[in-house]
């Protein structure tokens, strides 16, 4: 089974169990959608769920109380892919960018996406190791990315542009 990131865990909330979570996704009303959530590959029915603000508070069966709540800081909340919504032009999982080779629009490899950064603000920042084993970072601008191919694992971009906005590290 293929699992899709859509939450983590900040905190127990009161005494009977339930969690804080921070959403991962652009669509935290889906989880009103949602039945069960995976935590460690381990099903958890969801038996409340509310939102608020930027946070979600769930209440999953079998955690009930704030120790056992506890014990799930930290820890990311996973669907089945299948549950997963549907994605429009140009929009992505992160799960599906991970270990997509950065290739420049000449053709060149300029290395493998490790991570990327969601950090609330305007834009993603791609993390990358180069060819070289150093690591860069740049923004996920449509105007830098030249085309992507989670197919093909190969996420290509403006060299030109590039340029102006990656960092590297010494």
């Amino acid at each position: 089974m293929e699992y899709i990131t859509v939450g983590e865990v900040l905190k127990a909330q009161g005494i009977a169990g339930e969690l804080k979570v921070k959403p991962l996704t652009a669509s935290p009303e889906r989880f009103k959608k949602l039945r069960v959530f995976y935590i460690d590959g381990r099903p958890l029915r969801i038996t409340g769920l509310r939102l608020d603000r930027d946070y979600a508070y769930v209440k999953l069966q079998g955690i009930d109380d704030r120790n056992a709540a506890e014990l799930m800081r930290g820890k990311f909340l996973q669907i089945d892919r299948v549950n997963a919504i549907e994605l429009g032009d140009g929009e992505y999982f992160v799960a599906d960018l991970i270990g997509c080779n950065v290739v420049s629009d000449d053709g060149n490899v300029l290395g493998v996406i490790t991570d990327i950064f969601q950090n609330g603000g305007a834009v993603d920042v791609i993390n990358a190791k180069g060819i070289n084993g150093k690591e860069f970072r740049f923004p996920f601008l449509n105007r830098l990315v030249a085309s992507v191919s989670v197919t093909e694992k190969k996420f290509v971009v403006k060299k030109r542009l590039l340029d102006e906005v990656c960092v590297y590290d010494d």
